[in-house]
C-alpha cells in the first residue's frame, strides 16, 4: 500500500515553550511523536533526544537482524523489537544526559511510535501520548495512556468522561527518563487502504473529543490539512498545552 504521511506541531495558546517534538519518515515507515515534561526547555531537550535515538536505532536496524545492545524479547516480532530496544536507548540517552546535565534532572518525554511494514503496523508508546485508529467506521484508541486515571477507567471507578475532567488527569504513571523499570507497550495492528493512524500528544487528545477528530480528519481533503485543521480546533478549544500530530494515511499503490 501507498503510505502518505504529515505531522504539525504548535506551543499552543498558554505555554512558552513547545516541548513536543515528531519524526515523518515515510521511507523507513517509521512514524514518532514525543511529548517533553520538565519545563525550561528541558522537556524539549528530553523529547529532541527520544526522537533522534529512536531514528538511528530503526535506521540501523534496517538490514541487521538484532537489537544489541538491548537483549531480544522473544514475546514479540521483530519489529516490536526494534521499537522497544530503540525506547529503552532513547531512555539511556535522556539518563546519560542528565547525568551531564543535573540542572535537567525533572527532565522525561512521554512517546508513541508506529513503524509500518505492508499491511502491518507495529505501536509502542510510554506515557499518555496516543495513537487512533481511523476508518470509514470511525475512530478507536489504540493505545491505552500510562496515567493514573486510565487505571481508574481500567478498574471501572471512573468513567471515560470523569477522566477527561479529572483533576488527576494530567498524572503519568510512566515516562522516559524517570529511571524506573519501564513499561513499554507494543501490540501489532493491521490496516487498509483508506485507514489511517493518528498519533499526538495529549494536547490534542486533552483538548478534542475522538468524535471531533474523526470528523476533521473524515473532513480534510489531505494529510497536511488534517494536521493542520486539528491543531487549529486544539487551540481554538483552549490550547492549553503544546499540541502535536502525525497522520500516516494508506491507500492503493496507483492512485
Amino acid at each position: 500500500m501507498r503510505v502518505v504521511a504529515a505531522g504539525r506541531t504548535e506551543v499552543g495558546c498558554v505555554r512558552k515553550h513547545n516541548e513536543d517534538n515528531f519524526l515523518v519518515d515515510p521511507e523507513l515507515g517509521l512514524f514518532v511523536v514525543a511529548d517533553g515534561l520538565g519545563g525550561h526547555a528541558a522537556g524539549e531537550v528530553a523529547s529532541r533526544i527520544v526522537v533522534d535515538k529512536v531514528g538511528q536505532f530503526i535506521q540501523h536496524t534496517v538490514e541487521r537482524d538484532h537489537t544489541w545492545p538491548v537483549e531480544y524479547d522473544t514475546a514479540l516480532p521483530y519489529d516490536g523489537n526494534r521499537l522497544k530496544a530503540a525506547l529503552l536507548l532513547a531512555d539511556q540517552g535522556i539518563l546519560n544526559d542528565i547525568r551531564s546535565n543535573p540542572e535537567r534532572e525533572s527532565m522525561g518525554s512521554t512517546v508513541v511510535a508506529c513503524l509500518v511494514n505492508g499491511e502491518t503496523v507495529t505501536l509502542v508508546h510510554v506515557g499518555d501520548s496516543r495513537a487512533y485508529l481511523l476508518n470509514k467506521d470511525g475512530i478507536q484508541q489504540v493505545t491505552r495512556d500510562h496515567s493514573w486515571v486510565a487505571e481508574q477507567v481500567a478498574n471501572g471507578i471512573l468513567t471515560p468522561e470523569e477522566a477527561r475532567r479529572h483533576p488527576f488527569r494530567n498524572v503519568i504513571t510512566q515516562a522516559l527518563g524517570n529511571g524506573g523499570d519501564l513499561d513499554i507497550s507494543v501490540r501489532e495492528i493491521q490496516v487498509k487502504e483508506l485507514d489511517r493512524i493518528l498519533l499526538c500528544s495529549d494536547g490534542l487528545s486533552g483538548m478534542v473529543l475522538d468524535e471531533e477528530i474523526w470528523d476533521i480528519v473524515q473532513k480534510s481533503s489531505d494529510m497536511e490539512e488534517a494536521a493542520g485543521n486539528l491543531v487549529s480546533k486544539a487551540m481554538a478549544n483552549g490550547g492549553e498545552d503544546n499540541i502535536t500530530v502525525v497522520i500516516v494515511a494508506f491507500g492503493p499503490d496507483n492512485p
